[in-house]
This record gives structure tokens, sequence and C-alpha cells, in this order.
């Protein structure tokens, strides 16, 4: 049997390389298509080339975000928290956050806060190198951030499993839900909402999708329990990495008699003094990204007994049963919801706050109601701030944002504090993410707004403030290369031929050379002659040539055929010789 010389083995790395198809997935689709929990293309990276894990696991410190802090600022901001999750990405190991959307935040006590994130990337990573994958890649994560006096510290919690050796692949578990049966492969996915700290105890809402694809489908809502202490205390832990196991309440799942999805609970909660204001989502159909928007009200100190919530029922009336609820919004209001959005007390009236709906659209805007209730006002929605490193083009490096929300965490008295995910759309020829050169395009971002941006008249003068982009330029290096993979069916371009395949033959061997297809396409090389049927890959390439050694004297025909990073094939080339 012929064998390959300069050329990797198929099976093996194919197994390594192989990713998971929109690992931090766009869920619900707010922008659109699909806005809410979060995209990402989160692939299976191949490790080499990425630092290994800690050679001591045991004594691995948290990781140190040092300078001074975002939460040392007498006003947020957003510059200096978008440093920190920059860095500590950048500074990632093999138990540590490295990425991830549906960010939002809660606060322990004075110097600590708990970070919530759904699709979540484990590093190592970094601005140059990507994301590895060396301990698994989780539906949802949660990190604490303590404030100490040379910085941030910033430990990550999962449900375990996240380093299994010095540079061995993981197997993360989610700190909700069960980890994948494989490393990279399928599972349902539990993605995080909103949350508060009420007597003690964080509470935090995540709403169930069944394993596979778009459309998701989502089945229901549990609500998970942390005792803060127990949040606090591992943020002080002298190792990083740890393991939070929360109280699980699953709530009863519902949908109305007109079909669809059953109601999402937990969207965003809005607190007014000893009442909680709990916001749901319904799609009648989930392949249409049309959201409807349902409220339950209940005593914080009953926010786990769904027995004692309250639900709208239309005109400001409110009942018992979920089966009672309505929309808040009237028919036909034009106001689409996603996943991830905030309504907040700002003004003397209420303000629901998301990203723009449209797909690539890089605006976060504010709708104003009279009460909790709405209806919420299109006509009088406000721009708040308009990302200008947001589109989906080239220009932009297919960059989206999504699940704007609202920090009450983070903000002040002043200054209300706005989180963001972005991430990119963008593909190689190959169907290589974004994620896999730049950890950059993954990190929560923020923007600041002050307070008298939601009075009666809005101050022209009163703008947003963000950060710089600081995104690494990847598409502009090659921008023929690079595709928006929301063009294609799969997400991925077509895949090129290989034009013409050349062989210079010598004593019991051949070397195959063929132009380039397009960046990152591998080759798979099949052979037919003496000992050789042709049907099975006799070598495996990265470029184009193959040396395939040990032939018998004869003719052959070999064949070259491009695959891109899930395997799929495009046009081939041949080419025939003879061996002496």
């Amino acid at each position: 049997m012929a064998q390959t010389s300069g050329t990797r083995a198929e099976a093996g790395e194919t197994a390594v390389r192989r990713r998971r198809r929109h690992g931090l997935e766009l869920a619900g689709l707010a922008i659109g298509i699909v806005a809410g929990m979060g995209i990402a293309l989160a692939w299976l990276i191949p490790a080499r080339g990425h630092p290994s894990a800690p050679a001591a696991l045991s004594t691995q410190p948290p990781v140190l975000v040092r300078g001074t802090t975002a939460e040392a600022q007498p006003e947020p901001d957003p510059a200096a928290l978008d440093a920190e999750w920059a860095a500590y990405s950048d500074h990632s190991a093999c138990a540590d956050w490295a990425g991830g959307d549906g960010v939002s935040a809660i606060r322990l006590n004075s110097s600590q806060l708990a970070w919530f994130f759904s699709d979540t990337f484990i590093g190592p990573a970094g601005p140059t190198i990507g994301v590895s994958h060396l301990s698994g890649f989780v539906h949802n994560s949660l990190v604490v951030q303590t404030t100490t006096g040379r910085g941030s510290t910033f430990v990550t919690m999962t449900g375990g499993g996240a380093c299994t050796g010095p540079g061995r692949l993981g197997n993360a578990a989610p700190v909700v839900g069960p980890p994948p049966a494989v490393p990279g492969g399928p599972s349902g996915k539990y993605w995080e909402e909103d949350g508060l700290q009420a007597g003690g105890t964080v509470v935090k809402f995540y709403n169930h999708y069944l394993a596979g694809i778009q459309p998701y489908v989502p089945t229901g809502t549990v609500i998970a329990t942390f005792p803060a202490s127990q949040l606090g205390s591992a943020g002080r832990g002298h190792q990083y990495g740890a393991v939070a196991r929360p109280h699980l309440i699953p709530l009863p799942s519902y949908t109305p008699p007109a079909g669809g999805a059953p109601i999402l609970w937990g969207a965003t909660l809005l607190r007014v003094g000893n009442t909680v204001y709990v916001y749901g989502t319904q799609s009648p159909d989930v392949s249409v990204p049309d959201r409807r928007l349902y409220l339950a009200r209940v005593p914080v100190s009953q926010l786990t007994s769904f027995d004692a919530w309250r639900f709208y029922t239309g005109a400001g009336a409110w009942a018992a049963g979920q089966r009672n609820a309505r929309p808040v919004q009237p028919p036909g209001s034009g106001l689409s919801v996603s996943s991830g959005f905030s309504v907040i007390h700002a003004g003397h009236r209420y303000w629901l706050i998301q990203a723009g709906t449209i797909p690539g659209s890089p605006d976060i805007d504010a709708y104003p109601a009279s009460a909790p209730w709405g209806p919420f006002e299109v006509a009088a929605g406000r721009l708040l701030y308009r990302d200008p490193a947001i589109g989906l083009d080239a220009a932009h490096e297919y960059r989206i944002m999504y699940e704007a929300r609202a920090e009450p965490a983070l903000s002040t008295g002043n200054t209300l504090v706005i989180s963001y995910n972005v991430n990119s759309e963008a593909v190689t020829t190959g169907c290589v993410a974004m994620s896999h050169f730049t950890n950059a395009v993954i990190l929560p971002r923020f923007i600041t707004v002050a307070l008298a941006a939601f009075g009666p008249r809005p101050d022209p003068h009163v703008t947003a403030g963000s950060g710089p982009p600081d995104y690494p330029p990847i598409v502009h290096r090659d921008p023929a290369q690079w595709f928006d993979a929301w063009k294609y069916p799969g997400d991925c371009p077509p895949v090129p031929a290989v034009v013409s395949v050349r062989a210079a033959p010598g004593p019991g061997q051949v070397t195959l050379g063929w132009p380039a297809a397009g960046l990152d396409i591998d080759y798979r090389v099949y052979l037919r002659g003496p000992g050789e049927r042709g049907d099975v890959p006799v070598a495996s390439a990265q470029v184009g040539r193959a040396t395939i050694t040990g032939l018998r004297p004869g003719h052959y025909r070999a064949e070259v055929v491009p695959v891109n990073f899930y395997q799929h094939a495009g046009p081939a080339a041949e080419v025939t010789f003879t061996v002496p």
C-alpha cells in the first residue's frame, strides 16, 4: 500500500480539526434571523499552535488582570470594561473563560460580580491564535470577578471537566445541563437569561433548547438558584477554575392555543420596590423571527414560587395561571423583540432596550412606555448607540451585534451601562471561522449612556460612551478569501475546484502538485493503479503538494479532491502517470 510523505493522515487530523457548527449559536434571532442567545461559530480549533494546559493544575492561581479596573472608576468606563475581558481571554488557560455571548452581571457584594454567559469558549486563546478547544465548549458558564488592590481576579465556573490534564482535550460541562457525550458533540442547550440577587440567593433564568441547529427548538424554562456566598467564596479561591452546581426549578411549559413555541420566561427582570416583573417571549413559528412579548409579576421573595406569579392579561389586568397570559404589545405594533433585551425605569417612563432587529444592524435602540406592561411605542423609539465597526460586509469583517442588555450591577445614578455581544459571520473559502484566527470578536462590549438621554426630550449633545473597537484586521489581509456565512446553505461558500494536477513520477514513488484552490482548503488524494483501489484516499494534504511512496511499477491515475473544514468536497482534477 502506498504511503505519504510530507502530508497529514486524514483520520487523525480531521478528528482534531472538526468544529461545531454555530457553536456560539445565535439562538432565537433577535437580529431578525437569529436574535438571541448568540452565535458564535464555536468550532473545534486545532490544539496545535496553542499554548498547552498548565503543567500543575493544582497550583495554577486565578488570572489577575492588573492595573486600574473598571470597578475602581468613579463612573463606568466602557473602555476599561472591554479591556478587562480582552485581557482575561488573552491570559486564559484550560479552565478559563476565553470568549462567549449572553453576557450579564449580578452583584454579589461590594467587591465581587458574578458574570453569566451563554455559549462559552474555554481557553487558551489569544488575539493572534484564536480560540483553542483543549477543554471543550459549553452552552453556559459563569465567571466571578473579584476586585483587589492590584486589579481584578477572574475565576470561571463550569459544571466540571474543563481540565483533564496538561494539553489534553477536556469535555467541560455547562453550569446548567449535561455535557456532550463526546467533546464537541451535540447536546441540549440551556442558554442564560436575566437574573438578580434576593436574600443572599442569586436567581437566574435559563431557557432550554433541543440539540440541533437552526431553527432552534425551545422546550421551556428552568430557574437556577446559587447561594451568593458560595459564588463569592469560589471567586476568592486560590486555584483557578471552579465547579458550580445550582439548584434547578423547572417551570411548567405552556404553549398558547395558536401554537408555536412555549412561552420562555426570564428574558429580562424589572424590580420595582418589592415586585419583580418577569418578561417572557413566545414564537408562534420557531422558524420565523417574530417573538411576542409576555409579562408576569411576583413579590421578589416568591420569585421561585411559580404558583405566586400573576400574569398580564391585557388592559392593566392580572390573573393566576399562565394560560391566561396575553401578549403585551397590541397586534400590529411593529415591535419585534429578542431574548436579549432589557426593560429599565428612567425619566419617569419604562424603556425596552435592545439591539437592532435587522441582521447586521449596528444600532442599540430604546422604546418607551408609561407602564411596565407597555405598550412600548415604536414611533417614539430612540437610537442610543451606533457601532461603527458592525456590518455584514468585508469592510466590517462581517461583524454582527446582538443581545444588548442593561447592566444595573455596573450602572450608577447618572449613567446606564449596556453590554452587547459581537461576533463575525466571516468564514474563509474553506469555511473556517474568524475564531480560528483571533479571539477579539467573541468578547463582550460595553457602552455607557447618560440617564439624561431618557428625559422627555432627547438631548442631541448627550452621546453614548464606548471604547475603541480594537479588532485586529483579519479579512482585510485577503478579502477575496472571506465570505458571509449567512449567504450560503450550510453556512459555507461552495468549495472551489482543483483546476489541474501535475505528476513527477520516479522509482517507487510520485510527487503530485496542484495550484491552491483557496484559503483553508484541504485536499484528498486518490490513486488507482497496481495495488491501489482508487476509492480510499492515500494522502491528505493542506498544501498543493504530496509525495506518495511504496508504489509498484505500472500505470496510475491520481485524483485530487478539494475539501473544506466540514470535509465537503469540490470539483476534482486528475492526472495519469507511469511509475518505472
